[in-house]
């Protein structure tokens, strides 16, 4: 079934009420911005909400961040409307944004949970071998966590790339920018954050890039 792409700006539009629906409904607040945050961001233009329509119905909805001066671009949000999961809908949206990256000479950067971690195991590994099945790369031995976002416990992640990156790209300095980046502009953490000087410190010097599937 044929998706319609529409980019939305208007944070008074139908459209854009319908993608927060699904927004609020697909992620736990620990790891949701608020709704503030998220109508600042696409007023301003740091955020950029891309919705998927099917028979005039917003069935998917994705926010990309986009760092300056940065061959990437966050996909801070991609989610799918619960009634319309299973349709391949989230595969086609998915590879919408990858070539629209492309296009712009870009790579799309996902945090996604760690699943080794939570009492979700599975839907989070199901969530992990859909990103590798539509040609996603996991950064495998670089630490991530995610901050909380609504004061409660931060999340163990991990980094994904689509596509795959040249080696240059992906040096430990690049890597180092940008969970910096992440943290400072994203999460809004302060530059002296103790877990953001950690996860620095664990940077290896050599980013394994594996698109195996998982165990």
């Amino acid at each position: 079934m044929a998706i319609d792409y529409q980019h939305i700006q208007d944070c008074n539009s139908s459209r854009f009420q319908e993608a927060m629906v699904i927004y609020s409904e697909a992620f736990p607040s620990s790891e949701r911005q608020s709704m503030v945050t998220v109508i600042e961001r696409v007023k301003t233009g740091q955020s950029q909400l891309f919705v998927g329509i099917v028979k005039k119905q917003v069935v998917a909805m994705a926010l990309l961040w986009g760092f300056k001066k940065s061959p990437f671009v966050l996909l801070d949000y991609l989610a799918v409307k619960n009634n319309c999961r299973g349709l391949e809908f989230g595969t086609q949206f998915f590879q919408f944004l990858v070539q629209m990256t492309i296009k712009n000479k870009q790579f799309l950067l996902l945090e996604v949970e760690h699943f080794q971690f939570g009492s979700n195991k599975e839907q989070r590994k199901k969530r992990i071998q859909f990103y590798i099945r539509n040609g996603a790369y996991l950064l495998s031995n670089v630490t991530y966590i995610l901050p909380s976002l609504d004061g409660t416990a931060s999340t163990e992640m991990l980094l994904m790339v689509a596509p795959k990156p040249p080696r240059e790209i992906l040096e430990k300095e690049s890597i180092k920018d940008l969970i910096q980046r992440l943290y400072l502009e994203i999460y809004e953490k302060e530059s002296n954050d103790s877990v953001l000087i950690s996860l620095l410190d664990k940077i290896p010097e050599q980013i394994i890039l594996t698109n195996t599937p998982l165990p």
